[in-house]
């Protein structure tokens, strides 16, 4: 495994689970996080159990592909090349719509891989695999992050959340 930062976006298990998310995209353009969940479950690869405290897994992915499509940041989703020309697309999506279910067991798995994490760095007395203390420290500092952002969706009244919103109505949620 290949990896050249903190996020599940620099690392190739991380950009592996873009891939597999995008060759899953509905051909309607109506993402269902639930549906992808599903998915992720049925792959043992894409979901390493929380206890193994994988730095980079399809989870944290998610999670970022969550924080990106909210926020309008597609730049990092889509290849540009005319070689993934063929290739679904996040900037084809219509909706992407989550139930409070769906994004309480994506936090809670991002949460329980993070305590294994700090669990297993503390037995070991090193940075739970990482090369240097302050990538240690920012990947905590992310997965807290991505954490926050899941439980400011997870606030909200709705007992479904739209994150993109289906085309012609207002954005999605803002996530701060």
């Amino acid at each position: 495994m290949g990896c050249w930062g903190i996020t599940a976006f620099e690392s190739d298990a991380g950009l592996d689970a873009v891939n597999y998310i995008r060759h899953i995209l509905p051909e309607d353009g109506e993402l269902d996080l639930g549906k992808i969940i599903e998915a992720l479950k049925a792959d043992d690869v894409r979901l390493p159990d929380t206890q193994n405290a994988e730095s980079h897994s399809s989870p944290m992915a998610l999670a970022e592909i969550i924080v990106k499509l909210v926020d309008h940041d597609m730049g990092s989703l889509d290849y540009d090349d005319e070689y993934f020309a063929g290739e679904k697309k996040f900037a084809d999506l219509t909706s992407f719509s989550a139930s409070k279910e769906s994004l309480r067991w994506l936090r809670d798995y991002l949460v329980d891989t993070l305590q294994s994490a700090r669990k297993w760095a503390g037995r070991e007395g090193s940075w739970n695999g990482w090369f240097e203390e302050k990538n240690w420290i920012g990947w905590q500092e992310h997965m807290e992050s991505l954490i926050g952002r899941l439980d400011t969706l997870l606030a909200s009244p709705e007992d479904r959340i739209e994150l993109i919103s289906p085309q012609g109505q207002e954005n999605g949620p803002v996530m701060g």
